[in-house]
């Protein structure tokens, strides 16, 4: 599953920009407080980070790869 994490702002500055990047066809978990940022050492937007089941990460800094949505998407 992919989960936007919009933070470090208002709702209304967060949907907006859920609005601008075309990713409403999302769940998103807003950090308006910014901790789950800090926690994964996001800085800025957009951003994307994929945590597999086997507890591994991925991050990387503008569109999210297809690849990288293959692998998120697929069991195991």
């Amino acid at each position: 599953m992919l989960i936007g994490i919009p933070g470090r702002d208002s709702q209304s500055a967060m949907n907006g920009f859920v609005s601008t990047y075309g990713v409403g066809n999302m769940p998103h978990l807003p950090d308006e407080q910014g901790d789950l940022w800090t926690r994964y050492g996001v800085s800025y937007q957009p951003r994307w980070l994929l945590i597999r089941t086997d507890g591994t990460e991925q991050a990387g800094g503008g569109e999210i790869p297809a690849s990288v949505v293959t692998d998120a998407l697929t069991p195991g």
